[in-house]
């Protein structure tokens, strides 16, 4: 089942301590926003071309680009719901495309290849041209996992999620990674206004596949 695109959203980023997670955690509930969902962990499997097309189109700051990714929720190798996401970015706009694959498992991160071979062969099954082409001629470049705290402000016009924990392996090199920071992300739709009222919280470009794609192929981005 094809789910309904996303408007276009704005997402900023914003990069913490740990050491400054608890004052952080406490000036969100100060700024009166509240906690929507439970804490959960987050799965992405990331794929690309052989010639790591978004990974370069990232990397170049192009304005127009497209991120592919499955994702899931809950324990990385426990039987769950899987998600096919196409992440389209114009100019500083994001939305998102996406497939609902049903109940997949992932049994371990040495069998990635072979969970992303079956999906692709499904998808052609179902004559899913669409999402097939998506991820024909593609190969896993990337698995990524964190916890995610979520917070939205009461009208729920603007959301806060607060990554940590975030974990990197790539399928290709074998190597493994953590991050050293937390991740902050601030959405909002493209009709509403943010106003920064966070200390010590500054805007960076910054994006997952980008830095773990980096950190387990040995390139260093500049953040």
């Amino acid at each position: 089942m094809v789910e309904p695109q996303n408007k276009y959203r704005y997402e900023k980023k914003f990069l913490i301590s740990y050491s400054n997670l608890t004052e952080f955690l406490k000036s969100i509930y100060n700024n009166c926003y509240f906690e929507i969902y439970t804490k959960r962990q987050v799965n992405n499997l990331y794929f690309d071309d052989f010639n790591f097309t978004s990974f370069n189109e990232n990397i170049d700051g192009l304005s127009d680009r497209n991120k592919y990714r499955i994702r899931w929720y809950g324990s990385t190798f426990e039987n769950s719901k899987k998600i096919i996401e196409i992440k389209l970015k114009t100019e500083f706009l994001n939305k998102k495309e996406k497939l609902d694959i049903g109940d997949k498992t992932l049994k371990s991160l040495s069998g990635i290849e072979n969970f992303f071979s079956d999906i692709q062969s499904e998808l052609l099954q179902l004559k899913n041209f669409r999402f097939y082409n998506f991820i024909n001629n593609r190969i896993p470049t990337l698995f990524n996992s964190y916890k995610r705290m979520y917070f939205s402000e009461i009208n729920r016009k603007i959301r806060i999620t607060v990554d940590t924990d975030l974990y990197f392996f790539s399928p290709i090199t074998q190597i493994k990674t953590i991050e050293s920071m937390v991740v902050v992300e601030i959405k909002y739709d493209s009709e509403d206004m943010f106003k920064n009222t966070f200390k010590n919280l500054t805007y960076t470009r910054y994006s997952k596949y980008v830095k773990g794609t980096s950190n387990t192929t040995f390139f260093k981005p500049n953040y």
